[in-house]
């Protein structure tokens, strides 16, 4: 069976399960994925402080490194590295295991897991699991899941819930964005969310550092297949020379994919020696996805990433021939 045809649960199939594990929960964690983006932050942060509201002790955690260029996101200065003792941990955005880095162990030994998430690639890791492949962002599913519960959407969760879906629609600009999208970021922005502060911190924030960083990038890119491949990287010389931090380096692949005759945009980060992270972009009718789910990773149909224990030089070629020759079979 294909990822596309699995049939996870609804939200109205599992809603009981999961208000009974609310309400039988004290403390509750909520945890983003590895290298979180907003989708994923803003989840775990919107639905923790919502759950305070209703008097649960909850904490957001997001395993190292700790995101920085997401300070801006409501209760971020709130985040712990460590919880107490967890009744209940709820994940947000995250597909597989390995995407939790070094929290991978807090969800293995907790006996109870809300996996909320939207990959087509989940793997269905928790006890309850809510994943909607059709939504346009773990936010939206996180919204519709406290409107179901009544529970409370104040300004800062609305705030954290639309950066999540902000960015996860590109700025409203993706395949995603649909009329039903549109209104939910209406409803938030009336909620309290504040779309031109969410705006200005997602998109139009760029340190000097970064700056030099993606230049550097987009001075290195390579096309293949008259330009519709084309491909990049940062190394950690990159990165010595711009004074920037691997985090800093995640707005190069959207340079890559807007180039006009990109089908495909795979951009090449050395995280370490033996390690290298791969983000892949495409444009119909390639998945990707298909680049990415050979190495062990996976996402979304326009926008995937893995992560491969290998130099970069040889990662990148495996990459490569993979995206090459997905291009040569649909010409």
């Amino acid at each position: 069976m294909s990822l596309t045809e699995v049939r996870w649960p609804t939200l109205a199939e599992v809603f009981d399960d999961i208000a009974s594990v609310i309400d039988r929960s004290d403390e509750i964690g909520c945890l983003a994925h590895k290298d979180a983006d907003a989708d994923s932050l803003g989840s775990a942060l919107g639905f923790a402080l919502s759950m305070r509201r209703i008097g649960k002790r909850a904490v957001a955690m997001a395993p190292a490194p700790v995101p920085h260029l997401l300070e801006y996101l409501p209760g971020f200065d709130t985040l712990v590295d460590t919880p107490r003792s967890l009744d209940a941990l709820f994940t947000f955005d995250c597909a597989t295991l390995a995407r939790f880095g070094d929290k991978r162990a807090l969800v293995e030994g907790t006996k109870i897991v809300v996996n909320i998430d939207h990959h087509v690639s989940s793997e269905g890791f928790g006890t309850i699991n809510l994943v909607e492949p059709k939504a346009s962002s773990t936010g939206e599913v996180v919204f519709k899941l406290l409107r179901a519960l009544d529970a409370p959407i104040t300004p800062e969760v609305a705030g954290n819930l639309y950066a999540a879906l902000f960015t996860d629609t590109g700025g409203f600009r993706h395949e995603n964005t649909t009329e039903d999208v549109l209104r939910l970021g209406a409803d938030l922005v009336a909620l309290g969310a504040n779309p031109a502060w969410i705006a200005l911190k997602s998109y139009k924030s760029k340190s000097v550092s970064r700056t030099r960083l993606e230049g550097m990038a987009i001075a290195r890119m390579h096309t293949e297949h008259d330009g519709a491949l084309v491909w990049s990287e940062i190394t950690q010389p990159m990165l010595e020379e711009a004074g920037a931090r691997m985090e800093e380096s995640e707005g190069v692949i959207d340079a890559l994919q807007s180039i006009d005759t990109m089908q495909l945009a795979v951009l090449f980060k050395e995280n370490g020696a033996n390690s290298t992270k791969v983000s892949v972009r495409s444009r119909p009718p390639y998945d990707a996805t298909d680049v990415c789910t050979p190495f062990g990773g996976g996402g979304h149909h326009r926008a995937a990433g893995a992560e491969i224990s290998a130099p970069m030089a040889v990662a990148r070629e495996r990459v490569l021939e993979v995206a090459r020759n997905l291009l040569t079979r649909h010409q």
